[in-house]
């Protein structure tokens, strides 16, 4: 059924309309290049724009001096006349954005592009981390710390161009923010739900100085779902060590001794 995948997928390329659901935000590529599209604006925008826009005509001296000839009333700054009417209307109608709204766009095959993304909120499992403690031991003992995230994207426009997929470069700079605010803390510190609240309320604070302010997303919150102490021990095996030497090391840390055939 390969050829039918195939077949699927080529009729796809020449599909000449996209649809933004309301759960998404979407691009306009042209030659791929982002374009701006008029905001389109939803029945409560409308209503509200009309309250305005009545507003202004009642405080300019109603309609009769927008139907008389020669009159030009003063307009806030915002409104322009209508070319039609005559009557002030927001420049809102007219607001352009990169971003779409929810909607059906029409765009030319090959030359036209319309990608689109879930602005629903999303959590992410960022893993572990191992953090060493300052405790005094003769064994290094480290902090395991599981991660989660809760967020949402916020710009379509600046997580797509401003930054190289944005849930993975999400992950690494959190779980390094975790990393560099964990260190020097002793185990028993660990044991206090409010330092461990206190920590989540300071990654969360520093990772929105980036991820919201440069990449487009809201951090809605950080959690620290585990945290457990482990001893590790690293071994660098070079190629150079003999294999005998490698297992008397292990003998000399403790560990039973292995026969080799």
């Amino acid at each position: 059924m390969g050829w039918v995948q195939e077949l699927s997928n080529l009729i796809g390329t020449f599909r000449f309309y996209e649809i933004v659901y309301e759960y998404q935000q979407g691009l306009y590529f042209r030659c791929g290049t982002t374009v701006e599209i008029h905001v389109r604006l939803n029945a409560d925008e409308k209503r509200t724009l009309r309250i305005f826009e009545r507003k202004v005509v009642k405080d300019t001296g109603g309609y009769r001096r927008y139907i008389l000839p020669f009159s030009s009333p003063v307009i806030p700054r915002d409104y322009y006349r209508n070319f039609w009417t005559g009557l002030p209307h927001h420049k809102k109608r007219h607001q352009k954005s990169k971003i779409l709204r929810p909607g059906l766009y029409f765009h030319l095959p090959l030359i036209d592009d319309i990608i689109k993304d879930s602005n629903q909120e999303r959590v992410l499992n960022l893993g572990n981390i191992s953090v060493p403690t300052t405790d005094e031991c003769e064994k290094s003992r480290v902090m395991v710390i599981s991660c989660n995230i809760r967020y949402k994207l916020m710009d379509i426009y600046r997580a797509c161009i401003k930054i190289d997929d944005y849930e993975d470069s999400l992950k690494d700079h959190t779980l390094s923010i975790l990393a560099e605010l964990s260190r020097g803390k002793m185990y028993e510190e660990w044991k206090d739900p409010g330092m461990v609240s206190i920590l989540e309320n300071k990654v969360r604070d520093e990772v929105r100085k980036v991820a919201t302010e440069k990449w487009g997303l809201e951090i809605i919150r950080i959690y620290i779902t585990d945290n457990v102490s482990s001893h590790v021990e690293r071994m660098l095996h070079e190629t150079s060590v003999s294999m005998n030497t490698f297992l008397g090391s292990l003998v000399k840390k403790g560990y039973p001794p292995i026969t080799t055939p």
